[in-house]
């Protein structure tokens, strides 16, 4: 009796440890997950609307002002905005805020902005490239737009951020041309 009794206990305290540990990878699953979801839906928008738009134009601007990057210069900038018309006063821009590692999306027709990824490390821009991947210095509907995004998620929400610290790192790299220019 005291042998079986024994035993039986070895085999509960094995089951407690394997449910703990299996919770413990379910929430760097959940983690992983998550991060790489946000990003896909914050990049299917982006991607949607680069492929719908009739007008676009890089340049560097943030939620109230734009200026476009001119003829004959890099068309390179930390803003790109999209137009879904010819009429150019309906817009959608995206813009880097790097003050606070964001990518944001701000339209025309409301007030503020929303936020489609965070924790981002890289200096960003939006590029206009040829077929080949150099950037363009002319104003033509017919390029690729690019841009690469660089972020970090913590692993766990109360680890502390430092190298001997965990956390996982993100780089998504988008290429999109308009499918339907004028």
């Amino acid at each position: 009796m005291l042998v079986s009794s024994g035993v039986f206990s070895m085999a509960m305290l094995a089951l407690i440890y394997a449910q703990l540990a299996g919770l413990r990878y379910d929430q760097l699953v959940a983690s992983k997950a998550g991060a790489s979801e946000t990003s896909r839906r914050g990049f299917n928008l982006l991607t949607t609307e680069i492929r719908s738009a009739k007008l676009w134009s890089v340049g560097n601007g943030s939620q109230s002002a734009y200026v476009a990057c001119g003829n004959g210069t890099n068309q390179q900038g930390n803003a790109i905005q999209l137009h879904s018309t010819t009429a150019t006063n309906t817009y959608v821009r995206y813009f880097f805020d790097q003050a606070k590692g964001r990518l944001c999306r701000a339209i025309s027709s409301k007030t503020g902005y929303s936020v489609i990824a965070e924790n981002l490390t890289n200096t960003m821009s939006f590029r206009a490239e040829s077929y080949d991947g150099n950037v363009v210095q002319d104003l033509q509907y017919k390029y690729v737009i690019a841009t690469t995004l660089e972020f970090a998620q913590f692993q766990y929400p109360l680890t502390r951020v430092g190298p001997k610290y965990y956390y996982n790192y993100y780089r998504l790299q988008l290429k999109a041309a308009s499918h339907c220019p004028n």
